[in-house]
């Protein structure tokens, strides 16, 4: 039988931990140059096939973008958790944000 996959929050909440990824890592996910996505990686992603966590990425950043990809949807947070979770590494770094004026 073919199971049937929902575009929702929860798939939402998956796209945004690829996001994250990407973000971490700089490229595509599942890039390799010269060769194309196919209907083989689509199953392997949904048997659980996953990026691999990029070396140096810190470790409560790559949690929040574990937790999207969960296999399980009803497991992956809510975009309220998300978002919490990213106040509470910006808090804890003490990251400062500040607009730079661009001089022509």
């Amino acid at each position: 039988s073919t199971q049937m996959y929902l575009l929702n929050e929860k798939s939402d909440i998956y796209n945004i931990g690829v996001l994250f990824w990407e973000i971490s890592s700089g490229q595509p996910p599942f890039y390799v140059e010269d060769e194309h996505y196919d209907v083989g990686l689509v199953v392997e992603i949904s048997q659980g096939l996953r990026e691999i966590v990029v070396p140096d990425t810190p470790e409560e950043y790559v949690k929040i973008y574990t937790k999207c990809w969960d296999g399980e949807p009803d497991n992956r947070p809510t975009i309220y958790q998300v978002v919490d979770w990213l106040n509470a590494i910006i808090t804890k770094s003490d990251v400062i944000v500040e607009n730079h004026q661009m001089s022509n």
